[in-house]
């Protein structure tokens, strides 16, 4: 951990930095020996996500709620499923597909509300492997690039994941409408 803190400007975000480390890498762990079932291979997947955490340590704000929980599972996670990757050498071959932009351009704010929770709770529903990266950029906010670098993946990946994920979505959102309406 002392090579982490190193890596911070200030005691107070060196103390915020402890916290996090104290309060997530049980968590973490946990979920990496669920993918690689190796505790040597958990442990390096769990290092590799403090020390993304710590290069982009200024997007997180409070350590002990539920958003920078979901956050540093998802670093962990993904970490963790590209090491079992590299570590089966299979190579997954993605087929393209079109982009499809979701756009919702409600005018009350009760509607907004409405359509921003439905959004979410389609997202949370997608397979994991599109909702990691839709939920970072589209509530997080976070560029593509950022995605990547936290990921450990290709920015060309992270952008054809958000393309298919926003067709995932939109294709679920339509039907769950469909059957609203009939």
């Amino acid at each position: 951990m002392l090579i982490y803190l190193q890596m911070l400007d200030t005691p107070e975000e060196r103390a915020k930095f402890e916290t996090l480390y104290h309060a997530h890498r049980r968590t973490m762990l946990h979920i990496a020996m669920q993918i690689l079932k190796d505790h040597q291979l958990a442990e390096d997947a769990v290092q590799e996500a403090f020390l993304r955490l710590v290069k982009n340590f200024s997007k997180i704000g409070q350590i002990n709620c539920p958003r920078t929980r979901l956050f540093t599972v998802i670093i962990v996670r993904n970490i963790s499923l590209t090491m079992l990757a590299e570590r089966k050498k299979e190579t997954v071959l993605e087929s393209p597909d079109a982009v499809i932009p979701i756009e919702y351009d409600l005018e009350e704010d009760v509607l907004e509300r409405i359509a921003y929770e439905e959004v979410l709770n389609a997202i949370r529903e997608l397979p994991v492997l599109y909702r990691d990266v839709l939920y970072l950029q589209c509530v997080e906010e976070y560029k593509l690039t950022e995605i990547s670098r936290l990921l450990g993946i290709e920015t060309e990946t992270v952008k054809k994941r958000v393309q298919r994920g926003r067709k995932k979505l939109l294709d679920q959102l339509t039907k769950e409408h469909e059957n609203d309406d009939a």
